[in-house]
């Protein structure tokens, strides 16, 4: 990165970006917009420095910051195709297949052919680097929950044929934690795959759905009508509580997905529960005794992930 980002300001860094530019001096120019970065994150100067870095062939790096504004890349064309270009780049398939889902119709025939092309020829030329990501995420339950997390991540990195493949195994793998089996199904419903599959749930029993027919998790009626009592009982009066409830509400609907309001038979009753809970109120559970025993399921499954995640 080009001398200390404190001697200049934001338009003189910009100035400076842009001269390196116009002298074809990507690797320069991405040092002075990325320090223009540090000063004001935008989505006109991410589009300037995302693009910088991919012409100075620094897709990973490219990629980090297309995250920041990843779904304001949706808004043009060309926006759509510098986004599709870094994450095929970074051999990010399953994420440029999720993006051609949300794009406009016009432009998804021919991203797909070019993401399928892409998939084509890594299956060729990193054969045996392809072989040890399916390994990995074949066998994923193999650790813990930070494990299994990993293995997740880094399998958007295989074609969707393969990708599929794995997940509907992972489906119905016992040992995998649900977090990350109704993520895969999460991840199936975004990509819209019409096909009839099995999985198992929090209860350990095998259900069926199709996930192109399944609604998003931040869409669900019974999730959103559960945010709403937890704003309507906080509201403002305790905006930190809320943040927090909030979070942890998403991660409670998260592993209940896709069968959120399928076994919790009195949604206030669980809010009012999660807040008492989070203020340490004794004796608070006053739900119906399937519905406390759910409770307790997913609250010991985040602490549990929440401890993994703290042992790194």
């Amino acid at each position: 990165m080009p001398e200390n980002s404190q001697q200049f300001k934001f338009d003189e860094l910009m100035r400076k970006g842009q001269r390196e530019i116009d002298a074809s001096n990507y690797h320069q120019a991405a040092g002075f917009f990325e320090m223009a970065y540090d000063q004001k994150q935008e989505l006109d100067l991410n589009r300037i420095l995302v693009g910088t870095l991919y012409e100075d062939q620094q897709y990973s790096l490219a990629n980090m910051y297309l995250q920041d504004y990843l779904d304001d890349y949706l808004n043009s064309y060309d926006l759509f195709n510098l986004a599709l270009n870094v994450l095929l780049k970074n051999q990010n398939f399953i994420y440029a297949r999720e993006m051609i889902v949300f794009a406009d119709p016009q432009w998804q025939d021919q991203a797909t052919k070019r993401v399928l092309e892409e998939e084509k020829n890594i299956r060729v030329e990193m054969a045996a680097t392809q072989r040890t990501l399916a390994q990995s995420f074949y066998h994923l339950s193999d650790g813990d929950f930070r494990v299994q997390r990993e293995r997740f991540e880094n399998s958007f990195k295989l074609p969707l044929e393969e990708w599929w493949q794995g997940a509907k195994f992972l489906l119905l793998d016992p040992y995998i934690n649900p977090l990350i089996r109704a993520t895969l199904i999460e991840t199936a419903q975004k990509l819209r795959i019409n096909e009839s599959v099995e999985y198992y749930w929090l209860d350990n029993k095998p259900y069926r759905i199709n996930p192109a027919e399944l609604g998003s998790l931040s869409d669900d009626p019974f999730y959103r009508k559960m945010k709403d009592i937890l704003d309507r009982e906080l509201g403002s009066d305790d905006p930190v509580a809320n943040e927090n409830l909030a979070a942890n509400l998403r991660m409670q609907a998260s592993l209940l997905y896709p069968r959120i309001g399928v076994d919790i038979k009195d949604p206030e009753l669980w809010i009012d529960d999660m807040i008492n809970q989070y203020h340490g109120i004794k004796g608070f559970l006053k739900v119906p005794s399937e519905q406390n025993k759910l409770f307790d399921l997913v609250n010991d499954l985040i602490k549990d992930i929440i401890q993994s995640e703290q042992n790194i």
